[in-house]
């Protein structure tokens, strides 16, 4: 107990920053990870109060870095993870949801190296539980082909953006949301790497999706045609290129968007 009141202290006062940072790298940091395992000798050995610990480590990791104070992010969310690998041992699946968020976080902050090795991580982890079509393995995958197309190699990014969009097909059907996200950007992947043809028939199924999901005047819906009309503008189909950049300005001035918003000057 006098563990888990020194956190809330530690959150509830007014040190700073790297005050609070030193105190976090010091939880767990001396205890050795359980390795091999088995449930019935975990559940002998576990401490209910250092998970507690560790689970809210990993909130107050999430408040930080909602609040873009990613070092203080990091620092509760290392802890959060030796806390867990000392109870559970590292393939744990809460491992995996951890490092999914450190992963998360090295995005936000552009470090993709970084971002990619946790990912990859994470991919073995939630694979060994959760199986090769798992939705979490969906979004794990989708993260690292987005790295991928952040490093210009759009050929990795395409072909895991597709597996992505196979994987959502089977699980929410061909007319989910989900899968008109991950189309949208695969064809941004496509235009990136100067396939418009195959940008704009991925984009031209992403829009029926979100039509029939959203709406016809969702502002959503609006920005896939900017983009269609973009596309078609640039290969000299000006009358098609106009057709949606009409339909476009119409959705936009429907949904009473300003004149400086960012959509408007794309």
């Amino acid at each position: 107990e006098k563990r888990f009141e020194r956190l809330h202290l530690a959150q509830d006062s007014n040190q700073s920053e790297k005050s609070t940072l030193f105190y976090y790298d010091t939880l767990f940091s001396t205890q050795k990870e359980r390795t091999d395992t088995t449930p019935n000798e975990l559940k002998k050995q576990m401490d209910g109060n250092d998970v507690d610990i560790a689970m809210t480590l990993h909130q107050i990791g999430q408040i930080y870095r909602r609040s873009h104070r990613y070092e203080a992010a990091l620092s509760a969310y290392n802890a959060s993870l030796r806390g867990i690998k000392v109870v559970f041992g590292t393939q744990h699946a809460n491992i995996a949801a951890i490092l999914g968020n450190i992963g998360n976080l090295y995005m936000e902050t552009g470090d993709y190296d970084e971002a990619f090795a946790i990912y990859q991580e994470v991919l073995g982890i939630e694979t060994l539980h959760l199986g090769l079509s798992h939705p979490e393995v969906a979004v794990t995958l989708h993260n690292i082909a987005t790295i991928e197309c952040s490093r210009g190699n759009y050929s990795e990014g395409i072909s895991l953006y597709k597996q992505v969009v196979d994987m959502q097909k089977i699980r929410y059907g061909h007319d989910h949301i989900t899968v008109s996200v991950t189309l949208t950007c695969l064809a941004d992947a496509y235009e990136k790497f100067g396939n418009a043809k195959s940008a704009i028939k991925t984009y031209e199924e992403a829009l029926k999706i979100r039509i029939g999901v959203l709406g016809r005047s969702h502002v959503d819906v609006g920005r896939l045609m900017h983009k269609l009309g973009r596309l078609a503008s640039s290969r000299g189909d000006y009358h098609i290129a106009g057709m949606y950049m009409r339909r476009t300005a119409e959705i936009y001035k429907i949904n009473k968007l300003p004149s400086d918003h960012l959509f408007m000057k794309e």
